[in-house]
């Protein structure tokens, strides 16, 4: 039996295992070769598309998050679960370049193998208003308080059939309700029912639901106060190798040896 058997590691990718120019230190990077020669399994949760994965030097050996939680895949890339939005979400966003000036621009993910971005400047959204199956809208505002601002006014109104959460300061996502990284950590756990243990590690707003999910919360210190409120324990920043402190000092102190 190795040392990490059943051990899961869910991470965000950016502002948690990557910092500043999204490159993995080699620290972090000698923490999931080990958890992962050790039985462990490493994965990531993001808001990312597939392919972005592609860039780094290491494989998830674990089920992989991406889409913010509407795309949950194998390690080998074979679809696991599917989560877009309904046929007529387009409509729910067409009159928001007049009811918010603020909105500079909408994207929108719609493919899970080949993803593509559609751009909408916010007075022209004809590029993502069609019909084909979309995972998540993406605004992007000038501020952050406008950002805000139209979190509020969207889950007032449209609460009842999407999600809304923040990935940076002034991107504001939406989508299916019952999505995200949390809801995927459940999907995990039916997936995998082995798993002894799962640890994620977060930044963000829209991790909270995944830290929360997950039996230990890691929110790095670089992370918004929201998102250390919500975790069980707040590590270090990701710029001193958050990845490798959960395997070094967090892993061994749940399970001694």
């Amino acid at each position: 039996m190795g040392r990490y058997d059943g051990i899961l590691i869910l991470s965000d990718i950016d502002g948690t295992l990557t910092a500043r120019g999204g490159e993995i230190s080699p620290g972090n990077l000698d923490a999931i070769e080990r958890f992962q020669a050790g039985g462990g399994l490493f994965s990531l949760c993001t808001g990312r598309p597939p392919r972005y994965l592609d860039r780094f030097p290491f494989r998830s050996n674990g089920p992989v998050v991406t889409i913010n939680g509407t795309l949950l895949c194998a390690p080998d890339g074979a679809v696991l679960a599917r989560m877009p939005m309904a046929d007529d979400c387009g409509e729910a966003i067409r009159d928001f370049p007049a009811r918010f000036p603020y909105l500079q621009i909408i994207t929108r993910h719609e493919g899970p193998i080949s993803p593509s971005w559609e751009r909408g400047k916010n007075e022209d959204l004809a590029p993502i208003l069609r019909g084909d199956p979309c995972y998540k809208f993406v605004f992007v505002c000038d501020t952050e308080a406008h950002t805000l601002e139209l979190k509020r006014t969207l889950v007032a109104e449209l609460g009842g059939r999407y999600e809304f959460d923040r990935s940076w300061p002034v991107g504001l996502e939406m989508h299916a309700l019952g999505t995200g990284k949390g809801a995927c950590v459940r999907r995990i756990r039916a997936l995998y029912p082995g798993l002894r243990c799962v640890i994620a590690a977060g930044d963000y707003e829209n991790d909270i639901p995944m830290l929360r999910e997950a039996d230990v919360g890691c929110a790095v210190a670089n992370a918004i106060p929201a998102v250390r409120e919500a975790a069980d324990r707040v590590i270090v920043p990701n710029a001193e190798d958050a990845i490798r402190h959960i395997v070094d000092v967090v892993i061994p102190e749940l399970f001694p040896e």
